[in-house]
């Protein structure tokens, strides 16, 4: 199994950074931050959502992001 928990990640004309967050009871948050044309556009850090490795908050951070980035992208259509 490799470990892509430092890649970004190319989705929609945006680049997705994901930025987990570790928190009280060694559980891991998701973050992330979202660019367009190297421009920041959102940022999330510290969410709810708690996970047990680093490896499943990094998934879980580009998940949310994602959705984020299609409503982004439904915005401007």
């Amino acid at each position: 199994m490799s470990d892509h928990t430092n890649e970004n990640v190319e989705y929609r004309g945006y680049v997705i950074v994901p930025k987990p967050v570790q928190g009280h009871d060694d559980l891991w948050h998701d973050g992330y931050q979202i660019l367009k044309a190297g421009t920041s556009v959102s940022s999330r850090t510290n969410t709810e959502s708690a996970h047990t490795s680093l490896a499943t908050a990094y998934d879980s951070s580009v998940e949310f992001a994602k959705i984020e980035v299609d409503n982004l992208v439904a915005l401007t259509e």
